[in-house]
């Protein structure tokens, strides 16, 4: 649709979609990522009120973070964004640059927090128990931030911020494939890394294989970021040597909506009461997790205790959470519990 077809039918269209600006593709695509990022943390609000944790906090500030990157990508878009650099001013290409610009590091930092709250609920489920999960998980979360932050300034760092999306962006912000490269690869390994985390934790528990897969698959929604990251990476690489690095840059936004959208949504997959008590009775963690993330009248702590008519004593007193009902049998004064 054509500005000569918007104006022929009489009809007005916010941003039509010509040969030289697809901001209103732009538009449409940032617009739903918010809707649907807004949408989840309505949802995850839901699932876990009055049980929140480090890891809602972390998504908490990665919505804040995408909420702002969605201003900036918008502000852009009122100063040309996404249309050729011919059929827009200079002063709209120093604005459009730093829009994009500021919309980018904010996308550093919403899919930081957002890495930092899968592994913060990793770490949550984890608890006290003993071995190296706990300190693999806390070392990714450090990584996690570390890339954040770093990639972040590696943007900044010998790069004008007006000068993003002009003709000589390449000499006044050198390296910028480089730059997304670097970045790219770091986000990449961080996400292959968190998965394995999971595989591991999960093959390593006490719970059935059907189980075991529904955890994976819960935490594998993850994966499709390592392909956008990586297309990503490629709509950049086109955009410096471009003659139109206003209009270029648009796939490139395009799929950084996307990127945030689902690592928000993908944060959020396994948080359902269920699955997360399910999982954290068959590791047998410990009863704070459980008891924080219910609240139902049913669900009781059961402590091992001396037997005093077998004499037998327990070497450890262990507790743990589980739901009324059955799948509990006591023999002797001490409990086990089994999965049906």
């Amino acid at each position: 649709m054509d500005s000569e077809t918007s104006d022929n039918d009489g009809s007005y269209r916010f941003s039509p979609v010509t040969f030289n600006d697809h901001a209103g593709q732009l538009w449409i695509v940032t617009i739903l990522s918010l809707i649907y990022s807004t949408l989840v943390a309505l949802a995850r609000t839901y699932i876990k009120y009055h049980k929140f944790g480090f890891d809602d906090i972390f998504f908490a500030l990665a919505m804040i973070f995408h909420l702002t990157q969605s201003i900036a990508v918008f502000i852009g878009l009122s100063n040309g964004l996404s249309k050729f650099n011919s059929i827009t001013t200079p002063e709209q290409w120093a604005t459009s640059s730093k829009s994009t610009l500021t919309a980018g590091i904010l996308c550093l930092l919403t899919l930081s927090l957002a890495k930092c709250s899968v592994l913060a609920l990793i770490r949550r489920i984890i608890g006290s128990k003993p071995g190296k999960s706990g300190p693999v998980c806390i070392g990714l979360m450090v990584i996690a931030v570390v890339w954040g932050v770093g990639s972040c300034l590696a943007w900044l760092v010998n790069c004008r911020a007006d000068s993003l999306l002009t003709l000589d962006n390449v000499k006044q912000c050198p390296h910028q494939n480089t730059r997304w490269a670097v970045i790219t690869t770091m986000d990449i390994l961080t996400e292959i890394l968190t998965w394995l985390l999971v595989l591991q934790l999960s093959w390593s528990v006490n719970i059935s294989y059907i189980r075991k897969c529904q955890v994976v698959m819960a935490f594998s929604f993850r994966i499709p970021l390592i392909a956008l990251s990586a297309v990503h990476l490629a709509y950049s690489a086109t955009n410096p040597a471009s003659t139109e690095p206003q209009f270029a840059v648009t796939k490139a936004l395009l799929c950084q909506q996307i990127m945030v959208a689902w690592s928000l949504i993908s944060a959020t997959v396994p948080n359902p009461k269920n699955f997360l008590k399910s999982f954290s009775i068959g590791m047998g963690f410990p009863v704070s997790f459980d008891l924080s993330m219910s609240g139902s009248s049913n669900v009781y702590a059961l402590q091992s205790l001396r037997s005093n008519r077998s004499g037998v004593t327990p070497s450890a007193a262990v507790t743990t959470a589980l739901e009324a009902g059955p799948g509990l049998k006591s023999n002797n004064g001490s409990t086990r519990l089994w999965q049906q």
